[in-house]
C-alpha cells in the first residue's frame, strides 16, 4: 500500500521539522551532564559569598592572597600540619570577601580549588594519624585514602579552569614517600598491599623463604 500524506504534509518537511528538535535535545543533554558533573563535586562548607551589588570589592587582594597560597602549593606534596592549617585560614578569608560580578565566576573556582586542596590535606593528616601504629589500616587497606583522593580529583577539576590565570605552577601530589616507621614494628617489616609501594604478596613470600 502507498503511503499518503496530507496537504500541508510531506517526508521532507517532516524531515525538516525535526532537525531543530534533535539540535535542542542535544543542547539540553548537554547542561543536564554538565550540571551532573559539577553536582558530583564535594559539599564545599565555605563557598564564596555571594557578589554584593555594590563596592568596594576586594578583587586585587584576592587574587594576591590566592596567588600566594597556589604558588606555595605548587610542585609540593599535600599541604600538612602549619602548612594545612595556614591554608584553611586564607581559604576562609578568601571565602568572606566582597568580589565584583565580573571577577565572580573566576573567584569561586579558585576558592573552590583551595578548599578541596585544604579538605585533601586535611583526611590525609587523619589518615596518616594512623601510620604510626603498627598494621596499620592506612597499609592494610588502600581505600583508606579514598577520601584523599577524592578531593584530589575534586581540586583538580577546579584546577582546569583557573590554570591560565596561575602560569607555571604545577598541582600539589600526594606524597610517595616511604611510609612512617612504627617502634613496634621490624625496621625490615613491609606490609603488603602498601598504597605507596609496589611491594606485593609475592615479595611477602620471597622474602620468607629466600631471604
Amino acid at each position: 500500500m502507498t503511503k499518503t500524506y496530507g496537504i500541508f504534509s510531506s517526508p521532507g518537511k517532516d524531515r525538516k521539522r525535526t532537525r531543530p528538535s534533535r539540535i535542542l535535545l542535544t543542547g539540553v543533554l548537554i547542561i543536564v551532564l554538565c550540571i551532573a558533573h559539577a553536582s558530583s563535586l564535594p559539599t564545599i562548607l565555605f563557598p564564596l559569598k555571594d557578589s554584593p551589588a555594590t563596592g568596594p570589592y576586594q578583587d586585587d587582594e584576592f587574587l594576591t592572597l590566592a596567588s600566594s597560597a597556589i604558588y606555595g602549593l605548587s610542585n609540593a606534596t599535600i599541604p600538612n600540619g602549619t602548612e594545612l592549617r595556614d591554608l584553611q585560614s586564607t581559604q576562609q578569608k578568601l571565602a568572606k570577601m566582597n568580589i565584583s560580578p565580573d571577577f565572580y565566576e573566576k573567584a569561586r573556582k579558585i576558592n573552590a580549588y583551595l578548599y578541596y586542596t585544604a579538605q585533601a590535606g586535611d583526611a590525609y593528616s587523619d589518615a596518616m594519624s594512623l601510620s604510626g601504629k603498627a598494621y596499620s589500616p592506612v597499609y592494610e587497606d588502600p581505600s583508606a585514602l579514598s577520601e584523599v583522593q577524592e578531593y584530589q580529583a575534586a581540586s583538580k577539576t577546579m584546577w582546569n579552569q583557573i590554570q591560565d590565570l596561575f602560569p607555571g605552577v604545577e598541582p600539589y601530589r600526594i606524597t610517595t614517600e616511604e611510609k612512617p616507621f612504627s617502634v613496634n614494628e621490624d625496621p625490615t617489616f613491609k606490609q603488603p598491599n602498601n598504597p605507596f609501594s609496589s611491594y606485593t604478596e609475592e615479595d611477602a613470600i620471597y622474602d620468607q623463604y629466600y631471604r
